[in-house]
C-alpha cells in the first residue's frame, strides 16, 4: 500500500498553473531584472547579473513591466507578430545588460542624464540678475504670467489692471530679456 501511495502522490498537481509555469516562467529567463511591489507599495528592482537590490519609482517600474510583457508576449506568438508585418514594427529600447548598443550615440543614451546640472544653476543665477533689473510691477507680471503660466487677462482682473497694461508691461520684459539675455 505504501509503494502505491508513493508512486500516486507525486503525479497529483499542486495547482492547475503547473503547466503553464514550466512552458512561460514568471520572471522570463532572458529579462535581466526581477520586478516587485512590496506590501507597503514600494517598487522593487533587482539585478539579476550583481544581485543588486533597488527601489525605483514607479514610472520606471511601468517601463520595465512593459518591457517584461512584451518578452512575454514574445514567447505566446512564438517570436513573431500576429499582424505579420515584422519588417513595420520597430522593437523599442532594450533593456537589457547584453544589449551593446550599435554606435555611440545610443549608448550615450543610457549613460548620460539629459539634464545639465551647471546650465541649469548658471541659467538660474542669470534669471535672478534679470529679475533685479525689473520694477516692483514688472517682477509681480513676470512672476505671475511669464513663469506661472497665468493669463494676462486674469493677472489683469485680479489685480484690478488694464489687460492693455499688463500686455505692455509683457513686452517691456521681453524687450529686457532680448538685451539681458
Amino acid at each position: 500500500m505504501r509503494l502505491f501511495l508513493s508512486l500516486v502522490h507525486p503525479l497529483l498537481p499542486a495547482s492547475g498553473k503547473d503547466k503553464t509555469m514550466k512552458r512561460i516562467p514568471k520572471t522570463p529567463v532572458e529579462f535581466d531584472y526581477d520586478l516587485w511591489t512590496t506590501e507597503d507599495g514600494k517598487c522593487m528592482v533587482r539585478v539579476k547579473a550583481t544581485g543588486e537590490t533597488t527601489e525605483v519609482d514607479r514610472e520606471v517600474m511601468k517601463t520595465l513591466r512593459n518591457e517584461e510583457k512584451k518578452l512575454r508576449r514574445s514567447y505566446d506568438t512564438g517570436g513573431s507578430s500576429a499582424s505579420g508585418d515584422e519588417e513595420e514594427t520597430q522593437p523599442s529600447t532594450i533593456l537589457s545588460l547584453d544589449a551593446m548598443p550599435e554606435d555611440d550615440v545610443k549608448s550615450s543614451a543610457w549613460l548620460a542624464d539629459p539634464n545639465d546640472g551647471i546650465k541649469d544653476a548658471e541659467l538660474r543665477m542669470l534669471e535672478a540678475e534679470f529679475m533685479e533689473t525689473l520694477t516692483s510691477v514688472q517682477l509681480n507680471i513676470y512672476k505671475a504670467c511669464i513663469t506661472s503660466g497665468q493669463t494676462p487677462t486674469d493677472y489683469a482682473r485680479t489685480h484690478n489692471m488694464r489687460r492693455q497694461s499688463v500686455n505692455d508691461a509683457i513686452t517691456l520684459i521681453r524687450k529686457k530679456a532680448k538685451k539681458f539675455f
